[in-house]
């Protein structure tokens, strides 16, 4: 019968292993930071001012429950309030929907100013 001999562990990583992959994994977050920093930059915004047109109210009673840090919060809704918009940059006609306190602090002719993403107009 043979001896059992003792085990011997030596090390199977080195220094140069560990500043490699400690610089790959820097170098792979820094392209997913980055990543992400150039897709927030590329969201098209545009603010337009323009005429208020038409004003219309739908209603559609309904119950927001909304689930956050501080529990449960409850939000009635009366309907639906927007404008019809004509922006002075291009004359198209935007349908904006807006708060209740927006909706009856402004009239039609007023000037309203509001925010787009490209590609939602009508």
């Amino acid at each position: 019968m043979k001896k059992d001999r003792a085990k011997v562990v030596a090390p199977n990583t080195t220094r140069r292993d560990i500043l490699i992959t400690i610089i790959g994994g820097l170098f792979a977050l820094g392209i997913f930071v980055w990543g992400i920093a150039a897709l927030w930059k590329t969201v098209p915004h545009n603010t337009l001012t323009g005429t208020i047109l038409a004003k219309h109210f739908t209603p559609q009673p309904e119950e927001q429950i909304t689930i956050g840090k501080s529990g449960l919060s409850e939000r009635k809704l009366d309907g639906e309030y927007r404008f019809d918009v004509r922006a002075d940059r291009d004359g198209k006609t935007y349908t904006v929907w807006v708060d209740k306190r927006d909706f009856e602090a402004r009239k039609i002719g007023d000037k309203f100013q509001f925010s787009i993403v490209q590609g939602s107009t009508r």
